[in-house]
């Protein structure tokens, strides 16, 4: 299987700590990337942001990975990263069915868990270095970084400090899924110290994963429900 790892960065600035970033939608594209093996990281940008035009074209370029024999991969890419690009591109359908066919390591931890799991603690499972935490911005400095302090940044003019950050977060997410193919199972560490996995023998895309047992919540306050990740789908 040839992975294509899919990320992107908003424009919007939103408050840090909130875990729905949805509800400030529209939020905005500065910049997306793709990471394949082989190749140098592609990279889509517009200042301030993408507009309709570019959206659009991001769409029609990852359609042409797929015609292309590539699967693509996110982290929480359904729910999140093509909402977003289907709300700047207009391409509602396009931009669902994309997410359907696509690999979301996410999803497919929550369908089988029943919560969500970040990046971080997946890296660190497979044995890999974890999130860039620091970048370079233009005067030299050496900053620590999140992803929420990008659309701030990227506003500020330090695009390339976050197309690095956005550089290492698909590169890494590609050598996750590569981990994951290899090993048959994703793996990481609860907060509690536990050792956690889910076992992959195929791994499934957005559409399959409808198919995993729904688990038990009932230990849980508030647990995701399904339809949040799929609900903006045509």
């Amino acid at each position: 299987m040839k992975f294509a790892a899919f990320d992107l960065e908003i424009a919007k600035q939103t408050p840090a700590g909130d875990g729905d970033l949805m509800r400030y939608a529209p939020l905005g594209i500065t910049c997306a990337a793709v990471a394949v093996d082989g190749a140098a990281v592609r990279f889509w940008q517009g200042v301030p942001q993408l507009s309709r035009a570019q959206a659009c074209e991001l769409v029609h370029d990852l359609q042409a990975l797929v015609a292309n024999g590539y699967t693509l991969v996110s982290w929480n890419g359904c729910a999140f990263d093509f909402q977003v690009l289907a709300q700047e591109s207009g391409l509602v359908a396009a931009c669902g069915a994309l997410a359907l066919n696509h690999i979301d390591f996410m999803l497919i931890v929550t369908y089988s868990n029943g919560y969500r799991l970040g990046l971080e603690a997946a890296l660190i499972g497979a044995g890999l270095p974890g999130k860039t935490k620091q970048v370079r911005l233009r005067d030299g400095r050496v900053v620590s970084f999140s992803g929420i302090e990008a659309p701030a940044r990227w506003a500020a003019g330090e695009h390339e400090a976050v197309l690095c950050y956005l550089e290492q977060d698909v590169a890494q997410l590609l050598a996750l899924s590569n981990r994951v193919a290899q090993k048959k199972c994703l793996n990481w560490t609860s907060q509690r110290g536990k050792p956690m996995s889910v076992r992959m023998a195929r791994i499934s895309t957005v559409r399959e994963c409808a198919a995993i047992p729904v688990p038990d919540t009932s230990w849980m306050d508030n647990p995701p429900t399904r339809a949040e990740f799929i609900a903006w789908i045509p």
